[in-house]
């Protein structure tokens, strides 16, 4: 919930204010849709310094006892506007250089595409070259079944982004390939697209609010892979989940180039979900006896009641989760680091439900599985944040990858 008395928003404004005059300094907005609340941030990116938070907030998506997607997207654009309204008086008309909107399922749709390219005689890579072969493979999956099912009516979805995620030449990564000859070039690249109403809705609404020259949309997918990949230089092959609202993302990764993703419809409001039929009450009251579990502050009664509802809910999102990882071992072994990002208060509480997997079944690789959660306690590594009350991992993740972008784009 958003709460500010008059004093912190007025210190607020006058500390962007008095920071705009440094020079080298950017300060973003960046917005994290997910498919239960959305985020804001306002981020202070100076050269040489971890990105610094000045102020978040985040607003609940109205609660569905019965989920229909229409009546969603109409709460999630509604949600999105009354957040901009929030945002909008924290920051006190100060400019922002750029946005950053990133998505989570189910807002979008992607696939990684494996080029390969060859040529008998060895040619040299170009900037021209490279562009015509990706804009090739961009045209050829918006002919896919992908792209076909995503359309609104006869309006066809936007491409949201397109990565190139990793290139090598003749068999060997490189980072820098312009210049270089080979006769054989493979490229790993992603695509993310989106309802072409949903982007514009989002689209409209931050230029609305805010006179910004740039929006860059991403997916939570890629997001948290690119960040991964570059704190975790070590493992090049890893799982990553993001357990939301109404849906869980799986996400695997295999020497570095992000393979492939699976959504399931179970998340955190499957629990409340499962409280609500057990103990014969409503969403709200349902959130709150899940809560007070979660602190140990539960009545007995109460937390045998809890429980029992919790063990139901439990097994079912293993049941589901268990089955992705089935369908990814067909083509995959599992890879023995899984990361995993939820909300702070049911993080150990899917933790536990994760240790009970028998990782063994999808996986030829050896030892103990390893499961870290990237919560707002590691992150805080990372970015800095003003307010102990502005943490969110979400939006944390989100301004480590705007602030890589920011200082690529630099360069």
């Amino acid at each position: 919930a958003f709460s500010f008395t008059h004093r912190t928003c007025y210190n607020l404004r006058m500390s962007l204010f008095r920071r705009r005059a440094k020079s080298g300094q950017h300060f973003v907005i960046v917005f994290d849709i997910g498919s239960a609340s959305i985020g804001g941030a306002f981020v202070s990116i100076e050269e040489g310094k971890n990105p610094e938070i000045i102020f978040t907030t985040r607003r609940d998506i109205p609660f569905q006892e019965k989920l229909n997607f229409q009546r969603f997207l109409d709460s999630m654009v509604k949600t999105l506007e009354e957040m901009f309204v929030a945002l909008q008086k924290a920051g006190g008309g100060v400019r922002i250089d750029e946005a950053f909107c990133v998505l989570a399922s189910p807002w979008y749709a992607s696939q990684t595409r494996l080029v390969h390219y060859n040529q008998e005689v060895p040619f040299t890579v170009t900037e021209k070259g490279l562009a015509k072969l990706i804009q090739k493979e961009i045209e050829l999956f918006r002919d896919s079944k992908l792209f076909v099912r995503s359309k609104v009516g006869d309006v066809a979805p936007e491409i949201m982004e397109s990565k190139n995620i990793q290139m090598k030449l003749n068999g060997y990564e490189v980072r820098d390939p312009f210049g270089k000859k080979t006769s054989e070039l493979e490229i790993a690249l992603y695509i993310s697209m989106i309802p072409a109403n949903i982007y514009r809705s989002i689209n409209d609404s931050i230029r609305k609010f805010w006179h910004v020259p740039d929006v860059h949309f991403s997916s939570f997918s890629f997001t948290t892979f690119d960040v991964i990949r570059d704190i975790f230089t070590e493992e090049s092959s890893l799982l990553f989940m993001d357990i939301s609202g109404e849906v869980t993302d799986i996400s695997l990764a295999k020497d570095n180039v992000l393979l492939e993703s699976i959504t399931f419809p179970a998340g955190k409001n499957m629990l409340i979900r499962a409280l609500m039929g057990t103990m014969k009450t409503n969403a709200a009251s349902a959130a709150s006896e899940l809560q007070m579990y979660l602190e140990g502050k539960s009545t007995r009664e109460h937390a045998v009641q809890v429980k029992k509802a919790l063990d139901v809910a439990g097994k079912e999102w293993l049941t589901f989760f268990e089955d992705a990882l089935s369908q990814f071992a067909a083509e995959f072994p599992i890879p023995r680091t899984i990361f995993y990002t939820a909300d702070d208060d049911v993080m150990k509480w899917f933790e536990n439900v994760i240790r009970d997997t028998d990782f063994t079944k999808f996986s030829q690789e050896e030892g103990a599985f390893m499961t870290r959660s990237l919560g707002n306690a590691f992150l805080n590594k990372f970015v800095q944040v003003i307010e102990p009350d502005f943490r969110d991992p979400f939006l944390a993740i989100e301004t480590i990858f705007a602030n890589k972008f920011i200082r690529l784009s630099k360069k």
